[in-house]
Protein backbone atom coordinates (compact mmCIF):
# COMPACT_ATOMS: atom_id res chain seq x y z
CA UNK A 1 0.00 0.00 0.00
CA UNK A 2 2.71 2.16 -0.91
CA UNK A 3 2.26 5.52 -0.43
CA UNK A 4 2.99 8.77 -2.38
CA UNK A 5 4.50 11.46 -1.14
CA UNK A 6 4.04 15.38 -2.18
CA UNK A 7 6.05 18.15 -0.44
CA UNK A 8 4.07 22.14 -0.99
CA UNK A 9 5.51 24.78 -2.61
CA UNK A 10 3.29 27.17 -4.04
CA UNK A 11 4.48 30.76 -4.39
CA UNK A 12 5.16 32.32 -7.88
CA UNK A 13 4.57 35.78 -8.49
CA UNK A 14 3.21 37.59 -12.02
CA UNK A 15 5.43 40.54 -13.11
CA UNK A 16 5.46 42.56 -16.00
CA UNK A 17 8.34 41.92 -17.81
CA UNK A 18 11.68 44.01 -18.39
CA UNK A 19 14.51 44.58 -19.48
CA UNK A 20 17.33 42.87 -16.61
CA UNK A 21 18.58 45.50 -15.03
CA UNK A 22 19.08 45.69 -11.32
CA UNK A 23 18.48 49.43 -10.75
CA UNK A 24 14.90 48.98 -12.20
CA UNK A 25 12.97 47.33 -9.40
CA UNK A 26 10.13 45.51 -11.96
CA UNK A 27 13.16 44.14 -13.36
CA UNK A 28 15.04 42.98 -10.67
CA UNK A 29 11.91 41.20 -8.99
CA UNK A 30 11.23 39.91 -12.34
CA UNK A 31 14.73 38.17 -12.49
CA UNK A 32 14.10 36.41 -8.82
CA UNK A 33 10.44 35.39 -9.73
CA UNK A 34 11.77 33.70 -12.89
CA UNK A 35 14.42 31.40 -10.68
CA UNK A 36 11.44 30.57 -8.19
CA UNK A 37 9.07 29.92 -10.99
CA UNK A 38 11.57 27.54 -12.53
CA UNK A 39 12.11 25.75 -9.42
CA UNK A 40 8.04 25.47 -9.29
CA UNK A 41 7.69 23.76 -12.96
CA UNK A 42 10.45 21.54 -11.62
CA UNK A 43 8.47 20.28 -8.68
CA UNK A 44 5.26 20.00 -10.42
CA UNK A 45 6.68 17.51 -13.20
CA UNK A 46 8.38 15.52 -10.29
CA UNK A 47 4.83 15.43 -8.20
CA UNK A 48 3.17 14.71 -11.04
CA UNK A 49 5.69 11.60 -11.92
CA UNK A 50 5.10 10.31 -8.27
CA UNK A 51 1.54 10.73 -8.48
CA UNK A 52 1.19 8.78 -12.16
CA UNK A 53 2.93 5.47 -11.15
CA UNK A 54 6.40 6.44 -13.19
CA UNK A 55 8.94 3.79 -12.27
CA UNK A 56 10.90 4.74 -8.90
CA UNK A 57 14.08 5.06 -10.79
CA UNK A 58 12.68 7.78 -12.69
CA UNK A 59 11.22 9.66 -10.07
CA UNK A 60 14.26 9.68 -8.11
CA UNK A 61 16.48 11.05 -11.07
CA UNK A 62 13.71 13.80 -11.33
CA UNK A 63 14.07 14.89 -7.62
CA UNK A 64 17.86 14.97 -7.96
CA UNK A 65 17.46 17.37 -10.78
CA UNK A 66 15.29 19.23 -9.01
CA UNK A 67 17.74 19.48 -6.24
CA UNK A 68 20.29 20.27 -8.52
CA UNK A 69 17.98 23.16 -9.98
CA UNK A 70 16.88 24.41 -6.37
CA UNK A 71 20.44 24.90 -5.44
CA UNK A 72 21.16 26.54 -9.01
CA UNK A 73 18.34 29.13 -8.24
CA UNK A 74 19.88 30.00 -5.18
CA UNK A 75 23.51 30.59 -6.42
CA UNK A 76 22.73 33.19 -8.97
CA UNK A 77 19.86 34.72 -6.36
CA UNK A 78 22.74 34.91 -3.66
CA UNK A 79 25.10 36.33 -6.51
CA UNK A 80 22.95 39.00 -7.22
CA UNK A 81 23.68 42.65 -5.99
CA UNK A 82 21.25 44.13 -3.41
CA UNK A 83 18.77 46.38 -4.71
CA UNK A 84 20.39 50.09 -4.15
CA UNK A 85 22.09 48.86 -1.26
CA UNK A 86 19.18 46.89 0.27
CA UNK A 87 19.92 43.15 0.42
CA UNK A 88 16.72 42.29 2.35
CA UNK A 89 14.64 41.30 -0.74
CA UNK A 90 17.54 39.14 -2.27
CA UNK A 91 18.54 37.52 1.26
CA UNK A 92 15.13 36.53 1.99
CA UNK A 93 14.71 34.51 -1.18
CA UNK A 94 17.72 32.80 -0.64
CA UNK A 95 16.91 31.94 2.61
CA UNK A 96 13.54 30.36 1.33
CA UNK A 97 15.10 28.64 -1.44
CA UNK A 98 17.76 27.18 1.07
CA UNK A 99 14.74 26.03 3.07
CA UNK A 100 13.34 24.31 0.01
CA UNK A 101 16.18 22.80 -0.71
CA UNK A 102 16.66 21.29 2.98
CA UNK A 103 13.22 19.98 3.04
CA UNK A 104 13.70 17.63 -0.46
CA UNK A 105 17.14 16.79 0.75
CA UNK A 106 16.85 15.65 4.47
CA UNK A 107 12.86 15.68 5.40
CA UNK A 108 12.42 14.05 2.01
CA UNK A 109 14.87 11.42 2.31
CA UNK A 110 13.83 10.84 6.12
CA UNK A 111 10.39 10.54 4.98
CA UNK A 112 11.55 7.56 2.11
CA UNK A 113 13.01 5.75 5.21
CA UNK A 114 10.21 6.23 7.25
CA UNK A 115 8.12 4.74 4.43
CA UNK A 116 10.09 1.68 4.49
CA UNK A 117 8.41 1.18 7.94
CA UNK A 118 5.46 2.93 7.53
CA UNK A 119 3.00 -0.43 7.21
CA UNK A 120 4.38 -2.60 10.35
CA UNK A 121 1.68 -0.49 12.60
CA UNK A 122 -0.59 2.22 12.18
CA UNK A 123 1.30 4.13 14.67
CA UNK A 124 4.09 3.86 12.19
CA UNK A 125 1.97 5.21 9.40
CA UNK A 126 0.29 8.03 11.48
CA UNK A 127 3.90 9.13 12.60
CA UNK A 128 4.67 8.93 8.83
CA UNK A 129 1.72 11.23 7.28
CA UNK A 130 2.69 12.81 10.24
CA UNK A 131 6.47 13.99 8.83
CA UNK A 132 4.58 14.58 5.78
CA UNK A 133 2.17 16.96 7.14
CA UNK A 134 5.31 18.85 9.29
CA UNK A 135 7.24 19.31 6.14
CA UNK A 136 3.99 20.81 4.24
CA UNK A 137 3.90 23.01 7.67
CA UNK A 138 7.74 23.85 7.28
CA UNK A 139 7.17 24.88 3.51
CA UNK A 140 3.79 26.75 4.32
CA UNK A 141 5.62 29.29 7.20
CA UNK A 142 8.47 29.24 4.24
CA UNK A 143 6.59 30.86 2.16
CA UNK A 144 4.36 33.49 4.13
CA UNK A 145 7.50 34.78 5.63
CA UNK A 146 8.28 35.11 1.26
CA UNK A 147 5.14 36.82 1.17
CA UNK A 148 5.76 39.20 3.52
CA UNK A 149 9.41 39.99 2.41
CA UNK A 150 8.14 40.49 -1.15
CA UNK A 151 5.17 42.55 -0.26
CA UNK A 152 7.43 44.79 1.84
CA UNK A 153 9.69 44.93 -1.34
CA UNK A 154 7.26 45.87 -3.67
CA UNK A 155 5.64 48.51 -1.22
CA UNK A 156 8.98 50.23 -0.52
CA UNK A 157 9.49 50.63 -4.34
CA UNK A 158 6.32 51.43 -5.33
CA UNK A 159 5.25 47.85 -6.92
CA UNK A 160 1.49 46.34 -7.27
CA UNK A 161 1.84 42.86 -7.01
CA UNK A 162 -0.48 40.26 -8.69
CA UNK A 163 -0.78 36.93 -6.77
CA UNK A 164 -0.38 34.29 -8.95
CA UNK A 165 -3.24 32.50 -9.96
CA UNK A 166 -1.43 30.63 -13.10
CA UNK A 167 -2.08 26.73 -13.91
CA UNK A 168 0.72 26.41 -12.83
CA UNK A 169 0.13 27.79 -9.23
CA UNK A 170 -3.68 25.82 -9.38
CA UNK A 171 -2.03 22.65 -10.39
CA UNK A 172 0.29 22.58 -7.29
CA UNK A 173 -2.70 23.47 -4.97
CA UNK A 174 -4.47 20.64 -6.37
CA UNK A 175 -1.33 17.99 -5.06
CA UNK A 176 -1.76 19.31 -1.77
CA UNK A 177 -5.65 19.06 -1.51
CA UNK A 178 -5.39 15.68 -2.74
CA UNK A 179 -2.62 14.42 -0.56
CA UNK A 180 -4.69 15.67 2.13
CA UNK A 181 -7.64 13.68 1.75
CA UNK A 182 -6.62 10.89 0.93
CA UNK A 183 -4.36 10.85 3.38
CA UNK A 184 -7.64 11.10 6.40
CA UNK A 185 -9.23 8.51 4.45
CA UNK A 186 -6.03 6.21 4.31
CA UNK A 187 -5.63 6.08 7.88
CA UNK A 188 -9.41 4.70 8.49
CA UNK A 189 -8.52 1.94 5.72
CA UNK A 190 -4.96 1.42 7.61
CA UNK A 191 -6.46 1.19 10.77
CA UNK A 192 -8.66 -1.63 10.16
CA UNK A 193 -6.48 -3.66 7.87
CA UNK A 194 -3.97 -3.57 10.33
CA UNK A 195 -5.78 -4.70 12.69
CA UNK A 196 -7.42 -7.64 10.37
CA UNK A 197 -3.71 -8.74 9.86
CA UNK A 198 -3.16 -9.12 13.24
CA UNK A 199 -6.24 -11.70 13.70
CA UNK A 200 -5.58 -13.48 10.59
CA UNK A 201 -2.06 -14.08 12.35
CA UNK A 202 -4.19 -15.52 15.54
CA UNK A 203 -6.65 -17.86 13.37
CA UNK A 204 -3.35 -19.26 11.72
CA UNK A 205 -1.82 -19.94 15.34
CA UNK A 206 -4.72 -21.28 16.04
CA UNK A 207 -5.20 -18.77 19.16
CA UNK A 208 -8.35 -18.53 20.73
CA UNK A 209 -7.98 -16.71 23.10
CA UNK A 210 -6.25 -14.01 20.50
CA UNK A 211 -8.97 -14.81 18.06
CA UNK A 212 -11.48 -13.08 20.45
CA UNK A 213 -9.24 -10.28 21.21
CA UNK A 214 -8.37 -9.13 17.74
CA UNK A 215 -11.87 -9.70 16.15
CA UNK A 216 -13.55 -7.47 19.13
CA UNK A 217 -10.93 -5.20 18.69
CA UNK A 218 -11.63 -5.18 14.19
CA UNK A 219 -15.08 -4.72 15.17
CA UNK A 220 -14.83 -1.43 16.81
CA UNK A 221 -11.87 -0.23 14.42
CA UNK A 222 -14.36 -0.97 11.21
CA UNK A 223 -17.69 0.51 13.41
CA UNK A 224 -15.27 4.05 13.95
CA UNK A 225 -13.79 4.06 10.80
CA UNK A 226 -17.59 4.25 9.13
CA UNK A 227 -18.84 6.80 11.53
CA UNK A 228 -15.66 9.21 10.43
CA UNK A 229 -16.41 8.10 7.15
CA UNK A 230 -19.96 9.23 6.93
CA UNK A 231 -18.15 13.08 7.69
CA UNK A 232 -16.12 12.93 5.14
CA UNK A 233 -17.55 14.68 1.58
CA UNK A 234 -16.54 13.28 -1.81
CA UNK A 235 -13.42 15.22 -3.54
CA UNK A 236 -14.48 17.43 -6.18
CA UNK A 237 -17.88 15.58 -6.68
CA UNK A 238 -15.64 12.39 -6.80
CA UNK A 239 -17.06 9.97 -3.80
CA UNK A 240 -15.53 7.31 -5.27
CA UNK A 241 -12.22 6.84 -2.24
CA UNK A 242 -15.36 7.52 0.53
CA UNK A 243 -17.29 4.71 -1.43
CA UNK A 244 -14.65 1.66 -1.55
CA UNK A 245 -13.49 2.86 1.78
CA UNK A 246 -16.98 2.25 3.59
CA UNK A 247 -16.92 -1.17 1.81
CA UNK A 248 -14.01 -2.24 3.08
CA UNK A 249 -14.75 -1.22 6.56
CA UNK A 250 -18.40 -3.08 5.99
CA UNK A 251 -16.51 -5.88 5.11
CA UNK A 252 -14.74 -6.11 8.34
CA UNK A 253 -18.00 -5.71 10.18
CA UNK A 254 -19.52 -8.84 8.17
CA UNK A 255 -16.01 -10.45 8.86
CA UNK A 256 -16.49 -10.04 12.12
CA UNK A 257 -20.24 -10.63 12.53
CA UNK A 258 -21.26 -13.60 10.54
CA UNK A 259 -17.95 -15.21 9.11
CA UNK A 260 -15.49 -15.67 12.26
CA UNK A 261 -17.64 -17.42 14.66
CA UNK A 262 -17.67 -20.67 12.08
CA UNK A 263 -13.84 -20.31 12.56
CA UNK A 264 -13.76 -19.52 16.71
CA UNK A 265 -16.22 -22.59 17.03
CA UNK A 266 -13.92 -25.01 14.60
CA UNK A 267 -10.93 -24.33 17.20
CA UNK A 268 -13.17 -24.44 20.11
CA UNK A 269 -14.67 -28.21 18.54
CA UNK A 270 -11.37 -29.29 17.54
CA UNK A 271 -9.84 -29.37 21.20
CA UNK A 272 -13.24 -30.87 22.42
CA UNK A 273 -12.71 -33.50 19.81
CA UNK A 274 -8.96 -34.00 20.94
CA UNK A 275 -9.84 -34.38 24.33
CA UNK A 276 -12.86 -36.59 23.94
CA UNK A 277 -10.56 -38.99 20.97
CA UNK A 278 -7.86 -39.04 23.84
CA UNK A 279 -9.58 -40.65 26.25
CA UNK A 280 -11.68 -42.78 24.15
CA UNK A 281 -8.51 -44.10 22.38
CA UNK A 282 -7.40 -44.77 26.09
CA UNK A 283 -10.35 -46.79 26.61
CA UNK A 284 -9.49 -51.20 25.60
CA UNK A 285 -13.61 -51.61 25.77
CA UNK A 286 -15.23 -48.63 25.46
CA UNK A 287 -19.07 -48.63 26.63
CA UNK A 288 -21.93 -47.84 24.25
CA UNK A 289 -22.44 -44.33 25.96
CA UNK A 290 -18.93 -43.27 25.13
CA UNK A 291 -18.63 -44.87 21.70
CA UNK A 292 -21.82 -42.54 21.09
CA UNK A 293 -20.21 -39.62 22.53
CA UNK A 294 -17.05 -40.54 20.56
CA UNK A 295 -18.90 -40.83 17.10
CA UNK A 296 -21.26 -37.27 18.08
CA UNK A 297 -17.26 -35.68 18.56
CA UNK A 298 -16.43 -36.76 15.15
CA UNK A 299 -19.75 -35.55 13.04
CA UNK A 300 -19.10 -32.22 15.30
CA UNK A 301 -15.60 -31.65 14.03
CA UNK A 302 -16.63 -32.48 10.34
CA UNK A 303 -19.18 -30.60 10.71
CA UNK A 304 -17.31 -27.74 11.96
CA UNK A 305 -14.61 -28.33 9.57
CA UNK A 306 -16.62 -27.84 6.74
CA UNK A 307 -18.42 -24.37 8.22
CA UNK A 308 -14.73 -23.32 8.77
CA UNK A 309 -13.58 -24.62 5.23
CA UNK A 310 -16.75 -22.69 3.68
CA UNK A 311 -15.96 -19.36 5.98
CA UNK A 312 -12.19 -18.91 5.26
CA UNK A 313 -13.06 -19.68 1.29
CA UNK A 314 -15.74 -16.76 1.48
CA UNK A 315 -13.89 -14.58 3.69
CA UNK A 316 -10.67 -15.15 1.34
CA UNK A 317 -12.81 -14.14 -2.20
CA UNK A 318 -14.12 -10.95 -0.35
CA UNK A 319 -10.94 -10.03 0.74
CA UNK A 320 -9.69 -9.94 -2.25
CA UNK A 321 -11.95 -8.39 -3.95
CA UNK A 322 -12.60 -5.45 -1.69
CA UNK A 323 -8.54 -4.56 -1.31
CA UNK A 324 -8.45 -4.77 -4.92
CA UNK A 325 -10.92 -2.30 -5.48
CA UNK A 326 -9.27 0.29 -2.55
CA UNK A 327 -6.51 -0.13 -4.54
CA UNK A 328 -7.72 0.18 -8.22
CA UNK A 329 -10.08 3.45 -7.21
CA UNK A 330 -7.28 5.08 -5.45
CA UNK A 331 -4.80 4.11 -8.75
CA UNK A 332 -7.87 5.88 -10.65
CA UNK A 333 -8.28 8.57 -8.00
CA UNK A 334 -4.90 10.14 -8.46
CA UNK A 335 -4.80 9.57 -11.98
CA UNK A 336 -7.80 11.56 -12.64
CA UNK A 337 -6.87 14.10 -9.92
CA UNK A 338 -3.01 15.15 -9.69
CA UNK A 339 -2.60 17.05 -12.69
CA UNK A 340 -0.40 15.78 -15.38
CA UNK A 341 2.93 18.21 -16.02
CA UNK A 342 5.81 17.11 -18.21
Amino acid sequence: MKQVVFLMLCFNLCLTAAAQDYDNAVSYMDVISKQRENVSKKFMSYASASAHGKKAKKVENLRAKLLDEVQEARMNIAGMPGFKGDKGYRDSTVVFIKLYYNVLNEDYSKIVNMEEIAEQSYDDMEAYMMAQEMVDKKLEEGNQKMTLATEAFAAKNNITLNKDNSELGEKMKQVHEINTYYNELYLVFFKAYKQEGYLMEAVEKNNITGIEQNKNSLLRYAREGLDKIKNIKAFQGDNSLVASAKTVMDFYEKEVNEKLGAISEFYLTQERFATIKKEFERKSSPSKSEVDTYNKAVKDINAATDAFNSANQSLNKERNDVLNDWNKTVKVFFDEHTPRYK
